[in-house]
């Protein structure tokens, strides 16, 4: 049994769209959270290292999810007002860069 609440499926990517039209019960598809886990998941199970690393992150709190759709281009960060914090995006780049750039303790014991 799987520890996730409720089984999502992914909507189909591609195809024509046509205005008005109807998913299918239990797709998800957008910036929902649920939708952005499920296409980690999917990623990872596809053979894509970097989206279980991400998957890892964001379930340790290390990372949003945001950040984590964004790193794995499936979504576009918007463009800065400069109103905000001048190393927020310093911050994010450095927890990405840590956790996919991960190395070795070279404090713990050789044995």
């Amino acid at each position: 049994m799987s520890d996730d609440p409720i089984p999502l499926k992914l909507a189909h990517p591609g195809g024509k769209r046509v205005k008005g039209q109807k998913q299918p019960d239990n797709v998800r598809y957008g910036n929902s959270r649920g939708y952005i886990e499920a296409r980690l998941r999917r990623d990872f199970e596809e053979g894509c290292k970097e989206a279980g690393l991400l998957l890892a992150g964001i379930r340790s709190g290390a990372v949003s999810h945001y950040s984590a759709a964004v790193e794995m281009s499936y979504s576009k960060r918007r463009e800065p007002l400069g109103t905000g914090s001048e190393n927020a995006a310093r911050t994010r780049a450095w927890r990405l860069h840590k956790l996919l750039n991960s190395r070795p303790d070279p404090k713990a014991v050789i044995g």
